[in-house]
């Protein structure tokens, strides 16, 4: 495990503990997979929340070459790249700014998006949820929409799915279904493999 590994896994369990102890001391009535924080303090974020915030500075950092040569750039510093964030969202949570602020203390500001990466993992173990890769050869009916969704929970054995659809022509047809490690090909060229190795 690499130094900046250890401090991205350090940081996303830090925050992740931070809000759940916020949200488990705001809230009267806890829910799996729902975290309610009575009284309407602004100040109390939830995990969900901060979640999504990570995850709108990730792509900000990863999707635009301008921003990503500004945050790995060591002339600016970091006050700068801070400023900045909270200059395009405003709007971010009170628990989220204090923490950009200590990444900023300590230099730390690029590795939002491998931060939020290991946030998003605790994310989905903490709501019991699996995230799930298929590959499709074409679009999905709208009508299997349901059915693909019910039996996907009923294989993870979770309560959420976090579906990433990709589409891959050379398939031919059918889908493949990757989830916890494990894969599931039902693809028609998986098929016409099996058939000419056969003959």
């Amino acid at each position: 495990m690499s130094f900046n590994n250890k401090f991205v896994i350090t940081y996303a369990k830090s925050l992740f503990q931070n809000l759940k102890q916020i949200s488990f001391s705001k809230s009267e009535n806890f829910n799996i997979g729902k975290i309610t924080i009575s009284g309407g303090n602004k100040d109390a974020a939830d995990i969900f929340s901060v979640g999504e915030e990570l995850l709108l500075l990730k792509s900000l950092m990863i999707s635009s070459k301008t921003a990503k040569q500004f945050f790995q750039n060591p002339t600016y510093s970091e006050k700068e790249k801070l400023e900045a964030l909270l200059r395009i969202f405003p709007g971010l949570t009170l628990s989220l700014q204090s923490f950009l602020k200590v990444l900023a203390e300590r230099s730390h500001l690029s590795l939002i998006p491998e931060i939020c990466e290991e946030f998003t993992k605790l994310l989905v173990s903490f709501r019991n949820s699996t995230n799930v890769k298929i590959l499709i050869a074409s679009g999905l009916k709208e009508n299997y929409g349901l059915l693909l969704l019910n039996t996907l929970r009923k294989l993870t054995n979770s309560k959420e799915i976090i579906l990433n659809a990709f589409y891959n022509p050379k398939l031919l047809g059918g889908v493949i279904i990757e989830y916890n490690s494990k894969s599931i090909d039902a693809s028609i060229l998986k098929e016409f493999s099996l058939f000419f190795n056969e003959a």
